[in-house]
């Protein structure tokens, strides 16, 4: 089994899905972790499964915004010690409307969480990883961060950018000790937030454009992925994005 023994992580987007599969699974591994969310409802839940004071904190925090974030640094600094690990996880779903339905709102709150979130997230880690040389990211990436789509447009294009985010940390950081590389997951099973209520047109486009698709994931499937890239044995593996979608993409 892949060890993270005594390696400090924040996992934001934890209080559900994806982001509480890997709190507990670095937990499992010996990692002490520090949960983010923007709900303390949702953190309590995760923090009942989980069950491990001594490794395991609760933060809430927005990190769409650079206030919350410098805030979270400081609280698991305290609680933990500087981290070593940053899975930038937490994320939103837009309408799955198209281009002509995406209004300004719609399309700056997807961008606000899913792009503008982890790079202000990174910025914040980086420079003690920096001086400490070495630090490990780990970003939630999609499927949708390879392809485009009849629908979701807001989503589809963040998740290009975070692709983007971790290439390029892994490019500007690789000689300074610092890994970044991410999961580009397929339809797994969340409560991630929308923007608002689904698009009925956009849904109908981008159900035209779907190939038969496998079983849902759950975020068990996901987040042992994740323990490996924040590990030594993904030592040789920078900027590098690991597709986890069933064999979705290849129908």
């Amino acid at each position: 089994m892949t060890r993270l023994d005594g390696k400090v992580a924040i996992i934001t987007g934890a209080g559900s899905g994806i982001g509480r599969a890997m709190a507990q699974a670095f937990v499992t591994a010996g990692a002490r972790v520090f949960a983010a969310d923007l709900s303390a409802e949702r953190l309590e839940e995760t923090a009942a499964i989980i069950d491990a004071p001594e490794s395991f904190a609760t933060h809430v925090a927005d990190v769409s915004k650079p206030e919350p974030i410098a805030g979270m640094l400081a609280a698991v600094e305290a609680r933990f010690g500087p981290p070593e690990v940053v899975c930038n996880n937490a994320g939103v779903l837009d309408r799955m409307a198209p281009v002509d339905e995406t209004d300004d709102a719609l399309w700056q709150h997807v961008l606000d969480v899913n792009l503008t979130g982890p790079f202000l997230v990174t910025r914040a880690a980086l420079s003690g990883m920096l001086q400490r040389g070495a630090g490990i990211f780990v970003n939630t990436c999609s499927i949708a961060s390879f392809q485009g789509g009849r629908a979701g447009f807001a989503y589809t294009a963040t998740k290009h950018g975070v692709l983007g985010l971790t290439r390029s940390v892994a490019a500007a950081y690789g000689d300074r000790g610092i890994r970044c590389n991410g999961i580009a997951p397929g339809s797994v099973k969340t409560n991630i937030a929308s923007g608002s209520e689904p698009s009925p047109s956009g849904w109908e486009l981008r159900k035209k454009g779907l190939p038969t698709r496998p079983p849902q994931a759950t975020g068990d499937d996901i987040a042992p992925i994740a323990v490996f890239l924040a590990s030594e044995d993904a030592a040789y593996i920078n900027g590098a994005c690991i597709v986890a979608d069933a064999g979705w993409t290849v129908y």
